[in-house]
Parts: C-alpha cells; sequence; structure tokens
C-alpha cells in the first residue's frame, strides 16, 4: 500500500478547512492542521463542513496550536491564512519546515504575498495558488461552502513542477477542480481584477453586494474604471490582460446571484481586512512604474483609514 502524502495545514480557517478537508477525503493525503481561535472544538469534533457539493466531517490525523509541534516532516505545508502585513509568515511555518523537500503552498489572495516566505526558505519550493470558493466560517469547527471550488496551482517564478502537478492530481475524484499551470503570475492578475474592484467597493459603498455593484451606472463604471487601472500596472508588471476580460468580469457579476464580497464580511464581522495585499502592492507597483492610478490610490486611501479606525472602534 502507498504511503499517504503529509500534509500540514496552517492557519486552517473557512478555506484551509474546506480545501484540505477534500484533500483528507480523497484518501491520499494524511491532513493535519495548525488552529488557534477554534482549537478545542476542532481537537475534540474535527471539522464540519456543509457544502453545495455535498456536506461533510473532517477528522484531521493532528491538531496543533502552532508549526513547531507537529512531529513529522511535510510533504506540503499549505498556508492559509489571511495575507495582512502584522502576520510574520515565515514564523508560522518555520517550525514545521525542516527539510528542502517539503513544498511550501499559499492559498492566499493579492499581489506580492509571497515574497517574504521565498526568501525565508530559499531551499522550499513555493507553490503560489489561487482559490476560488466562497466559504465561511460559522461557528467554531462549522464551515459553510457555496459556489465555485477550485484550485490553480503554480511554481512561484513560473515554470513546471513536479510537486504542483502532484498535488493537483491528488484532488482527482474530490469535488474541487485543481489544475497545475506554469504561468500563475497572469491567473493572481486576473483575479486582482475582480478582486481589486469589488472588494474595496462593497465596504467603501456602505456594504453593497455584488447586485448593487452591477447597477449599470457610476457605481458599476467606477468598477470598470478600478479594472482598467489594474490592466495598466500588470501591463508594467509584464502580463498583459485582455481588455475583453474586464466585460467579461462585469457580465458574469450581473449574472451571478447576488452575495457579500469576503472583504465585506471581514469588514462588518470587526476583522482586519486585506488593504494592503489587495490594493497598497498594486498601487506601489504603479508608483515604481511612474504610472497614474488615481481611482486605486482613492480607494487605497479611503480603505485604509476606515479600516484603522473600524478596528480601533471595535477593539476600544
Amino acid at each position: 500500500m502507498m504511503e499517504k502524502v503529509k500534509v500540514l495545514t496552517v492557519g486552517a480557517g473557512a478555506v484551509g478547512a474546506y480545501f484540505t478537508g477534500r484533500l483528507a477525503q480523497a484518501g491520499k493525503a494524511e491532513v493535519s492542521v495548525v488552529v488557534r481561535s477554534d482549537y478545542d472544538a476542532v481537537r475534540q469534533n474535527g471539522f464540519h463542513i456543509q457544502s453545495e457539493c455535498g456536506d461533510f466531517d473532517f477528522q484531521p490525523a493532528g491538531v496543533y496550536r502552532t508549526a513547531e509541534e507537529y512531529p513529522d516532516i511535510p510533504d506540503y505545508i499549505i498556508l492559509t491564512s489571511k495575507a495582512l502585513p502584522q502576520i510574520d509568515e515565515p514564523a508560522l511555518l518555520r517550525g514545521a519546515v525542516k527539510s528542502p523537500r517539503t513544498t511550501i503552498v499559499l492559498i492566499q489572495n493579492g499581489i506580492g504575498i509571497e515574497d517574504a516566505v521565498a526568501k525565508a526558505f530559499p531551499e522550499n519550493e513555493i507553490l503560489s495558488t489561487i482559490a476560488y470558493i466562497g466559504a465561511t466560517r460559522i461557528a467554531p469547527g462549522v464551515v459553510r461552502q457555496k459556489g465555485s471550488s477550485e484550485l490553480k496551482f503554480g511554481r512561484f517564478g513560473g515554470g513546471d513542477s513536479e510537486a504542483g502537478r502532484h498535488l493537483a492530481e491528488l484532488y482527482q475524484g474530490t469535488s474541487v477542480k485543481a489544475s497545475f499551470v506554469e504561468n500563475i503570475a497572469y491567473f493572481r492578475w486576473v483575479k486582482l481584477l475582480w478582486n481589486l474592484p469589488y472588494n474595496p467597493v462593497s465596504v467603501l459603498g456602505g456594504g453593497l453586494d455584488t447586485k448593487e455593484m452591477s447597477d449599470r451606472g457610476p457605481v458599476e463604471t467606477l468598477c470598470c474604471e478600478l479594472m482598467e487601472e489594474v490592466r495598466l500596472v500588470a501591463s508594467a508588471c509584464g502580463v498583459e490582460l485582455p481588455p475583453e476580460l474586464v466585460d467579461q468580469n462585469i457580465e458574469y457579476t450581473r449574472n451571478f446571484p447576488p452575495y457579500k464580497t469576503s472583504m465585506l464580511v471581514d469588514f462588518e464581522a470587526g476583522r482586519q481586512i486585506e488593504v494592503e495585499a489587495i490594493l497598497g502592492n498594486v498601487c506601489r507597483l504603479a508608483e515604481q512604474h511612474g504610472l497614474s492610478v488615481p481611482r486605486m490610490q482613492t480607494c487605497y486611501t479611503l480603505l485604509s483609514a476606515l479600516d484603522r479606525k473600524h478596528r480601533e472602534k471595535r477593539s476600544g
């Protein structure tokens, strides 16, 4: 019998619990998790996933508070925490990175999210990964998943990867559509083309859902203009996004059932939002290339101030 692939998921919130739970469900991987706030609930009962693709329970092979507690050498460490400036991601992973044969998988939103981890672990392969999913933690150890369920793996820096192709293959037979791509940077920018307008505008607009942002009026026009600014910055970084992607995103959003963006859900829950990964890093790239992105810069300035004030009010 072939030995199971060893996987350690760090920051196993809704997204991590769902995707690595499906991996464990396929039977080819032994999945352990590092959790904090839900530690007691997950240790006792595992995760319960309510999914449009079928409910299931996920009992991890091990449940830990820190990566240092993991006793083995994992084949894959999967990080699914939010990409926030104050989180020291290498510190979260370091205790379990004991060998260069461990592949580090980053399932996170935004641009420029891989650099710190790649610098900290130069001997380890980094898989930059894009997730398409609607997943929310609704109670300790309980996750609700709706909509698509897809992962795109790619080697950070581009090119082929045996580890990336193998990880995609492990999902065969599950409800997750997993694939390996050699140009992950392109797909990361493609996802940002939607994320950068709709996430910030949903918050800055006072709690707009996707239907309210698809108003065929000034809000939708603003989203279009923000997408054009994303295309401008992507092009300066060597990634050409076809202009028709803007219209496709607008049409997709108009026709999709109304829902709140993940940034809006986090904001309403009083959690810090991913201002830097989704907006700040792109504004800085624009500045480096001497590009004018006034709408993006305005959203970044306002969203940074709003996020800071909102968290001060909640903590005070």
